[in-house]
């Protein structure tokens, strides 16, 4: 955790949907995320046309553990690609949407594009137990990302993230079927 981060309650947005509470395993490898243990959650959201009711598409918690292991078997074609486009889209864009109205939930962080014009997106935030990290996270991000993402990621990385997604227990198998076509943006 760097200097200028601080800790809050975890907001709702980043409750399980179904229960209604925090998060309390890696939904990959199923540890406690207890008091110290830090941890990333993505949740995905649809917004319905009509009704303007947000759906969750998918949402799941990972352990720093898990995370690491994810990013070492990314091949380094994947791993400098994500950086690059991160560098040039993200952090460089970084000041002019944090200088926005509202907070980092209410801006892609990519873009600088409203979430409230988006029918679809994430929200990422860092946490260590019941506490949210902010600082650089939580972030929001315009559901299009993915695809871009998709496209910086090696053939061989694909399937290697095809193969940890079927590692995970929280969710359904339809689920698993969504995320070969709509990969999570941070995994």
């Amino acid at each position: 955790m760097e200097s200028q981060d601080s800790l809050k309650k975890i907001p709702r947005e980043f409750f399980q949907d179904a229960e209604k509470k925090l998060f309390s395993t890696c939904s990959f490898c199923e540890v406690n995320l207890g008091e110290t243990t830090p941890y990333m959650i993505e949740k995905a959201f649809k917004v319905h046309p009509e009704s303007g009711a947000r759906l969750t598409l998918y949402e799941y918690a990972i352990c720093h553990s898990c995370s690491v292991k994810k990013m070492e078997a990314m091949s380094k074609e994947s791993v400098q690609n994500i950086q690059h486009y991160m560098q040039e889209n993200v952090y460089s864009n970084w000041d002019n949407v944090r200088q926005g109205e509202g907070d980092n939930l209410d801006f892609c962080m990519a873009t600088g594009s409203k979430i409230s014009n988006l029918s679809e997106y994430s929200y990422v935030g860092q946490f260590i137990g019941e506490n949210m990290v902010v600082g650089l996270f939580p972030m929001a991000f315009d559901a299009s990302l993915g695809e871009v993402m998709q496209d910086l990621l090696s053939e061989s990385t694909k399937k290697e993230f095809d193969d940890f997604m079927d590692t995970i227990t929280s969710i359904p198998p339809e689920l698993k079927e969504l995320f070969k076509e709509k990969r999570p943006v941070m995994v």
